[in-house]
């Protein structure tokens, strides 16, 4: 039975989702992996701290710990350890079932994409290990734009590659910055969170 607050209501030409958080539940992953890449900096990540932005970008991710700390990253270092410390992760990666049904259900009726804030290698690698990535007709992530989310770049090139209007796309997004993100595109936006805390 799908979730009716997941469903999209008409008119809509496409459907463009976010993946971490959203497709897929990768918190714990993603934590532990910038924990692990912090550590070679000796910067010690609080959980909630975290938690509260899990929406950004690395590199805006970064440029607040480096705020929040005084400390000073190598970005492109602690990205690339961060990356490798998700590879030894991804097995802990699950489907968040109540938004992947979405998907499934539209797959083949409307053109899908997925738009997201995290790497290329990490986030190809997280719908090839939930099986998800055949659903979809194009996948955009921060590496393919030149402003992250809260930013419309990645929504926009998504209704690009889909060769639809933005004001035609129904968006999922699990997080404020994702949700601004993709408003700023023109899309109508469904919050996920609701759903997922009543998922367990």
């Amino acid at each position: 039975m799908l979730d009716q607050r997941l469903q999209p209501v008409m008119p809509y030409t496409a459907l463009v989702f976010d993946c971490d958080g959203t497709l897929a539940d990768t918190l714990s992953a993603n934590e532990n992996a910038w924990r692990t890449a912090l550590a070679g900096w000796d910067v010690e990540l609080d959980p909630a701290w975290y938690r509260a932005r899990t929406g950004l970008s690395g590199d805006r991710l970064l440029a607040e710990l480096e705020t929040e700390t005084g400390a000073e990253l190598d970005y492109a270092a602690v990205r690339a350890a961060a990356l490798d410390a998700y590879q030894w992760l991804i097995h802990t990666v699950t489907p968040h079932r109540q938004v992947s049904a979405i998907a499934e259900a539209h797959r083949g009726r409307v053109p899908m994409a997925v738009a997201s804030g995290g790497a290329r290698q990490a986030v190809e690698e997280t719908l090839r290990v939930t099986g998800l990535l055949p659903l979809f007709d194009a996948v955009v992530t921060r590496d393919d734009v030149r402003h992250g989310k809260p930013a419309p770049d990645v929504y926009l090139l998504a209704a690009r590659l889909l060769d639809v209007d933005p004001h035609a796309c129904v968006a999922y997004e699990d997080t404020d910055e994702g949700v601004n993100s993709a408003l700023a595109a023109g899309m109508k936006v469904i919050d996920v969170r609701p759903s997922l805390r009543s998922e367990t």
